[in-house]
């Protein structure tokens, strides 16, 4: 069912230029991707309403010329929001579906600010995406998001993010979660059908065991030669930024 992960790269939030007219996780960025022959990883989370919105940061300062958290702004006020110095605005999740309309994969990151009650957000989510005839998979470094979809939308294709959290301490996560979260021990109850890990941290234990059980592994974000090297080395594919892989 999963076997179409390995055989695309993935663009880094669509293939972006914030310097020009098609920034990050913009329908342009998207659209240049798909011209390109990639599949993409986008961001998605909630508007102020519940909207899914397709949007990294938590705030809006760094990519609009608006301050201040998302969620305090409804789907209206955030889609009237322009991208940088671009003519691209906030795009929705729906908006991004149409675009996109099964030209290329699509990697969905799933974000919610910590505290966040899992279930709104996926559920909306799940809902897009039922009736969509391209390929996409969910994914989340939380894991009881990925465990939703277990339970809720079992046919989705589902991803683990994840990293090596005790070298790279994330605020708001105990201990224990650090630990088990970069050990992939979570994934038990996501039950994933891939993990995207930091390519940084390969190759590494929790890796090669995820090669040794013959689970997909890609890896994020592939920025340097280096990176690509390593990626090709022990990964299986993996998501890019800031060149034509």
């Amino acid at each position: 069912m999963q076997e179409w992960l390995t055989r695309y790269l993935y663009s880094h939030r669509g293939l972006f230029d914030n310097s020009g007219n098609a920034p990050e996780n913009s329908l342009a960025a998207f659209q240049a991707s798909v011209q390109n022959d990639y599949g993409m990883e986008l961001d998605v989370q909630a508007a102020g309403d519940g909207t899914p919105i397709v949007f990294h940061d938590y705030t809006l300062d760094r990519m609009t010329d608006a301050q201040g958290p998302v969620a305090n702004h409804d789907r209206r006020t955030l889609c009237r929001l322009r991208l940088l110095q671009s003519q691209e605005c906030i795009p929705t999740l729906a908006d991004t579906l149409d675009c996109v309309a099964g030209c290329a994969p699509l990697l969905i990151e799933i974000k919610s600010p910590k505290g966040t009650r899992i279930g709104p957000l996926e559920r909306r989510i799940a809902a897009l995406l039922a009736p969509y005839k391209g390929l996409f998979a969910v994914q989340s470094f939380n894991p009881e998001s990925v465990a939703w979809f277990v339970e809720n939308a079992p046919a989705f294709t589902r991803g683990q993010i994840a990293q090596n959290f005790i070298s790279r301490p994330e605020r708001g996560l105990a201990w224990r979660q650090r630990l088990g979260w970069g050990k992939l021990w979570s994934c038990a109850a996501s039950q994933p059908h891939f993990i995207s890990y930091n390519v940084r941290d390969l190759p590494g234990p929790a890796t090669r065991n995820v090669r040794r059980q013959r689970i997909p592994l890609l890896c994020w974000t592939v920025r340097t030669p280096q990176q690509v090297a390593v990626a090709r080395r022990y990964a299986d594919s993996f998501i890019f930024e800031g060149f034509h892989a």
